[in-house]
């Protein structure tokens, strides 16, 4: 297992995906878009969730997931949402069909407070 290395910003993407086109979706994502994403400077780790808790699907039932990204600083992010990728990412998933497929809410911010499991 990979170590996390420490991000002073997070990028969280939710998303919910359509319940025949899942593996659509994640094939996408897992199929280089993850990995465009981590070439973007200042990109330290990912994690994808599949989302478990009660209210995780949509009001149509669409399964819900969250893409997590630690970036190094808030500059970082801001230097990422000024470059062309999330033009060229909207684009592609546009190109794709994955519009119709995915429904997206994007937030971001600082960290604030990291605390660590005590060594057992």
């Amino acid at each position: 297992m990979s170590q996390t290395v420490a991000a002073g910003a997070v990028l969280l993407v939710r998303f919910w995906v359509r319940p025949d086109a899942v593996d659509t979706v994640l094939g996408w994502l897992d199929g280089g878009h993850i990995a465009e994403v981590m070439a973007a400077p200042g990109f330290r780790w990912a994690r994808r969730l599949r989302l478990a808790n009660a209210d995780a699907a949509d009001e149509d039932g669409w399964p819900g997931f969250a893409m997590v990204y630690g970036v190094e600083s808030l500059e970082h992010l801001h230097r990422f949402f000024k470059s062309d990728a999330p033009a060229r990412f909207a684009a592609e998933r546009a190109e794709k069909g994955l519009d119709p497929l995915v429904r997206m809410a994007i937030d971001w911010g600082a960290a604030e407070l990291a605390i660590e499991a005590a060594a057992r």
